[in-house]
């Protein structure tokens, strides 16, 4: 079992790689969203609507729509997973990138977007997608020590913000010393009131939990 002292090499191990094409950002791209089109679970009735789409420094951000609440900036790093699939928009089928992420505080969300320019939407696709991939590749080699999986698991369990000191027999520095990797790793942030996972923190939780029911 992984050791206390293995909380220094999360930093190391979760290089960011952009795929080649990422610095070039896509800017105002006209897209057709459904946000949210899933809310945990439960699918949403929530109509496609035009919006712009701005891709840059690995993030999605959503603007110009008429629904205030498609007004949203999709970090990558919140990311849970992403596939290639078809929405219906104006009664035509058309391609769509399907992600799954958090939307902050904590609470799970699908986002549906299709480009209306292919190049744009194939672009967007393929840079999320090759991101996505290279993450869950980055994930299953980190190595986190038993109490740092624990706090992720109660963070994962919570499903919402929470305090570690909670959960956590510990004076605030051990504390501090155990969650400073996590979030340095981007896999807890910081809300109002604790931290919560982001979407790279809930692949570690589902990668963990898979091998223990194996």
């Amino acid at each position: 079992m992984p050791s206390d002292s293995d909380a220094d090499a999360v930093r190391d191990r979760l290089v960011e790689q952009p795929p080649d094409g990422a610095a070039a950002a896509l800017t105002d791209a006209a897209v057709g969203v459904r946000h949210p089109a899933r809310r945990g679970g439960r699918v949403t009735d929530v109509p496609a609507v035009a919006a712009r789409l701005t891709l840059a420094d690995e993030t999605i951000r959503l603007h110009d729509a008429p629904d205030e609440r498609v007004t949203i900036t999709l970090r990558f790093a919140d990311i849970v997973y992403v596939r290639e699939g078809r929405q219906e928009i104006n009664g035509t089928p058309v391609e769509s990138l399907v992600i799954r992420h958090i939307d902050p505080p904590a609470s799970a969300v699908t986002t549906t977007l299709s480009l209306w320019d292919d190049a744009a939407h194939a672009r967007l696709t393929e840079i999320v997608t090759t991101y996505y991939r290279q993450q869950r590749a980055a994930i299953e080699q980190l190595r986190l020590s038993t109490t740092q999986l624990e706090i992720l698991v109660a963070a994962y369990s919570a499903g919402r913000e929470f305090d570690p000191a909670s959960v956590l027999p510990k004076s605030a520095d051990d504390i501090a010393a155990l969650f400073e990797p996590l979030r340095d790793a981007d896999l807890l942030r910081e809300g109002d009131t604790g931290v919560f996972l982001t979407g790279r923190g809930h692949m570690v939780v589902n990668e963990t939990l898979d091998d223990k029911t194996m």
